[in-house]
């Protein structure tokens, strides 16, 4: 169980947790059965989001630890993707070298284990979801609403940065 008090709002159609500070993140604990073993600066927020087709979590490995265990799973892919800092990644016999805007995506069979060789902590998010499934979204899934209106506009001018 989490030892801090969350800040989730749930609106129509969304929610949201404020997870706070990368810097903050070490103040989450969980321990058995939610972990094998008893983690700070892991975080599960699936619970948190309602997003019952994948679990997400905000981790934080400081400097010069690892992993204690190498795992796998049994039915969900994992990517990893590194926000801030550096380490190493081991997917089966390969290792990599990780840091920021680093992400790796592992199939379930796939044997997993990092650590953190550098003097920063290591913050990284990891996004479960399983192994069969299939997702079309990308930009087809998405429909432009022209006539809805953007609450810090004042008039409705929907020029975005992006493109027209």
């Amino acid at each position: 169980m989490s030892q801090v008090s969350e800040e989730v709002v749930h609106g129509q159609g969304y929610d949201c947790f404020a997870a706070g500070p990368m810097e903050s993140w070490m103040r989450y604990r969980l321990s058995p059965p939610e972990t094998p073993l008893p983690t700070r600066g892991k975080y599960f927020l699936r619970k948190y989001l309602n997003s019952d087709g994948l679990e997400m979590s905000i981790n934080t490995l400081p400097a010069g630890l690892e992993m204690p265990f190498v795992h796998r799973h049994k039915e969900n892919d994992e990517i990893y993707f590194v926000i801030q800092g550096q380490g190493q990644f081991q997917a089966g016999p390969d290792v990599f070298d990780v840091s920021e805007g680093f992400f790796i995506r592992l199939s379930p069979e796939v044997p997993r284990v990092w650590r953190n060789n550098s003097e920063e902590p290591l913050y990284y998010l990891v996004i479960q979801y399983r192994a069969d499934s299939c997702v079309t979204g990308t930009i087809q899934d998405g429909e432009r609403l022209e006539d809805y209106p953007i609450a810090w506009k004042a008039e409705s001018d929907h020029d975005a940065p992006h493109g027209p």
